[in-house]
């Protein structure tokens, strides 16, 4: 894989990739309302610093500097941004169809109301995640 696509997708995060001794170093930001679900993170391999931007949290996930521990890094690391770009989306897609329920409400009589029944179809059945886990970081001291 050429280093223009590993870091693509990271790049709208990607702060800075530093290499310390026989390790590599990936600075990345992300929205303070993101979550770092523990099954994208070893803890011992991350580290978050004192972020310059209001709003943002910066983390430094650290990897020995050998192709399968760099690409694991990466691709945690991509699973994190993916795994949040859902949450977003769902959260705006709920809204969405909060806010089309509530226009429902607003025109229907309560009489219709009371009969409404909701009846989800679907080609395949709903896959329910397992709760979460986030990891909680230990902010390093500001300089």
């Amino acid at each position: 894989m050429s280093l223009y696509k590993e870091f693509s997708s990271l790049f709208p995060y990607l702060q800075s990739v530093r290499k310390l001794k026989n390790y590599l170093s990936f600075d990345v930001s992300f929205p303070e309302s993101w979550k770092l679900p523990k099954k994208y993170v070893e803890e011992d391999k991350i580290l978050q610093q004192e972020s310059p931007n209001t709003g943002e949290k910066l983390f430094s996930f650290v990897s020995e500097f050998n192709e399968p521990e760099v690409e694991k890094i990466s691709g945690n690391i991509k699973s994190i941004i993916n795994y949040n770009l859902e949450r977003e989306e769902k959260e705006r897609l709920f809204q969405t169809k909060v806010d089309e329920l509530k226009n429902v409400f607003e025109k229907q009589t309560l009489t219709s109301l009371k009969n409404l029944k909701f009846d989800i179809k679907s080609t395949q059945t709903l896959e329910f995640e397992d709760n979460e886990d986030e990891l909680k970081t230990t902010t390093v001291v500001p300089k």
